[in-house]
């Protein structure tokens, strides 16, 4: 089943204009420190309960949603450098795409595991580990990226 993918700018304009995008008065250390730790946190939890699960469960939806959960966390986290808090996770994403191509983050895995994120918590879609399978990879090098970039950042402060 192919997804249609909103466009990068278009979905940033549309935040700016619609105000899902505001500015911060100032940079929150402690909060940016508490966030990333709650997401690597998270992340450590879930690949330790995510060596028991059995292939044909449909568990892998939730090793799925914590993943996403860790990646949504994290991009968050980065925003919050720039002073940047975004009313939906499609604004978080868009602005960092948009706003720091350097990260090489890629906008079209982000859109599709928000929406298969979306179709889990708002549809009862269920995953499989093939399902699962197929963004792995994806997930752990944009959380690897951001996890470094942040702490780069945080040595700056």
């Amino acid at each position: 089943m192919k997804i249609d993918l909103d466009d990068l700018e278009q979905t940033y304009n549309k935040c700016l204009t619609t105000g899902n995008v505001k500015e911060k008065n100032e940079i929150d250390i402690e909060l940016i420190k508490s966030l990333k730790n709650i997401a690597e946190k998270g992340l450590e939890f879930i690949k330790e309960k995510s060596k028991n699960i059995k292939k044909n469960s449909t568990d892998w939806t939730f090793v799925f949603r914590d993943y996403y959960e860790s990646l949504r966390g994290l991009i968050e986290t980065y925003l919050l450098f720039d002073k940047i808090i975004a009313e939906n996770h499609q604004c978080k994403n868009a602005y960092i795409c948009l706003k720091h191509p350097e990260l090489d983050l890629d906008w079209n895995f982000l859109e599709t595991a928000r929406l298969k994120r979306n179709a889990i918590n708002y549809r009862g879609q269920l995953l499989k580990y093939e399902d699962w399978n197929k963004l792995k990879l994806q997930f752990e090098l944009h959380i690897n990226k951001l996890k470094k970039e942040i702490e780069k950042k945080l040595k700056e402060f």
